[in-house]
């Protein structure tokens, strides 16, 4: 419930529309015009089951090497797409109260529920290999690799499970704080560690093998009188690249860590609940006002900022070739410059609205759909594509206008 009431305030605060002038500058930024330079072309769409609910989550896709995606809905549905054309795998109806994510690697697709149990499918045909309870709701998607499954709930515990039988292998607790946001940063694994980010800022780094701690970083400091202004949540799934760990806290600091010491690299003043991207030497950051901005990845200086988003609830960005595609909780897709952040292209693709005609799998969706974009975009070679609250995925591509 605190979850619940925190992920209402903040909203409040980004959707605010008040006369009063001291108020206005929590209102939401306008759009402007500008000059388009590229455009996205629709591939396909495809009913990718019941999509989203009200709580807040953000229900993300996954992709595995051999390019399918997989998506899961709030009704317990399960889909697989061919990333290329979009033809249906297959679908399986779990009647699971399905939260947070999926996760797929070597054959293995994951994912955890409301009620506190983590699932491993057959990736191939969708049938249910093991289920496995923790102790509380898995809000984000667990991670997987060829022989370990780790999935953190929202009562602060990390759980690692045998990916062949799904045997608890070890378990680790942590101490959360009174009052977080809704949602948990997904755990990153490697051979030897599993790097899980917490509620209270800290991101820690254990022992594949066993649990064991082998290093601790705090990312943010609480500061401030009341348990709202001490929230400092690492929500954003951090980025292993080029041996150092990314990661971000809300009300706190964007940070670039050493993986195999912990040390810290650099430290930026910011504030975030999305997943960074970082790609060809930048950290991109959407912030919690909206901002869009760059930073050098080796020496975290501001490279780029854009105020032109601001306040509009912008998600995680996407890389698509040399830009950025970014949803705004508006259904709005905007693709700027990674260069400069400048503006490239702006459309309300149909997805955000819950139009598009169902086809025979109508069955796993909802009579009412809701509108929007919670799930971060993603790209798979030279396609973006777009999970819509509504449960319909849509391939783009990208094309230059000359």
């Amino acid at each position: 419930m605190r979850r619940f009431l925190v992920a209402l305030m903040l909203l409040g605060l980004s959707a605010c529309d008040s006369p009063d002038p001291k108020e206005q500058e929590l209102e939401a930024a306008k759009l402007t015009e500008f000059e388009r330079t590229v455009e996205l072309k629709r591939k396909w769409t495809r009913n990718a089951g019941s999509g989203q609910d009200e709580r807040f989550s953000r229900y993300t896709p996954a992709i595995d090497e051999d390019g399918y995606i997989y998506t899961i809905g709030v009704n317990g549905d399960v889909h697989a797409f061919s990333a290329e054309k979009g033809k249906r795998r297959w679908s399986v109806y779990t009647k699971q109260p399905i939260s947070g994510g999926v996760s797929v690697n070597s054959g293995n697709l994951v994912f955890g529920t409301y009620d506190g149990f983590v699932f491993l499918l057959d990736s191939e045909t969708g049938e249910q290999r093991w289920q496995a309870e923790v102790s509380s709701e898995v809000a984000s998607a667990p991670a997987v690799n060829g022989d370990l499954v780790v999935a953190n709930t929202i009562d602060g515990r990390v759980f690692a499970f045998e990916a062949s039988s799904g045997e608890l292998r070890w378990s680790f607790d942590h101490t959360t704080p009174v009052l977080t946001l809704r949602g948990n940063a997904s755990p990153i694994l490697t051979s030897s560690q599993v790097l899980v980010a917490f509620d209270n800022g800290q991101v820690l780094s254990l022992s594949a093998s066993d649990g064991s701690m082998q290093w601790q970083l705090r990312v943010s400091r609480p500061k401030g009188r009341t348990e709202l202004d001490r929230i400092v949540d690492i929500d954003g799934t951090p980025v292993l690249d080029a041996g150092y760990l990314y990661a971000a806290s809300f009300q706190g600091n964007i940070v670039a860590i050493t993986r195999g010491s912990g040390r810290m690299a650099w430290s930026k003043e910011g504030s975030t609940a999305n997943n960074l991207v970082v790609h060809n030497g930048r950290v991109f950051v959407s912030a919690e006002d909206s901002r869009i901005f760059a930073l050098n990845s080796t020496s975290g200086e501001l490279e780029w900022e854009t105020m032109e988003l601001k306040r509009r609830g912008t998600g995680t960005p996407a890389v698509i070739g040399d830009y950025l595609a970014v949803a705004d909780t508006q259904g709005y897709v905007h693709v700027l410059s990674q260069e400069d952040g400048t503006m490239a292209y702006r459309f309300k693709p149909r997805t955000a609205d819950a139009k598009a005609k169902n086809d025979k799998y109508k069955h796993f969706a909802r009579k009412k759909k809701p509108k929007g974009i919670r799930s971060p975009l993603f790209s798979y070679e030279d396609s973006l594509y777009i999970f819509a609250d509504s449960g319909k995925l849509t391939a783009f591509t990208l094309a230059e206008l000359k």
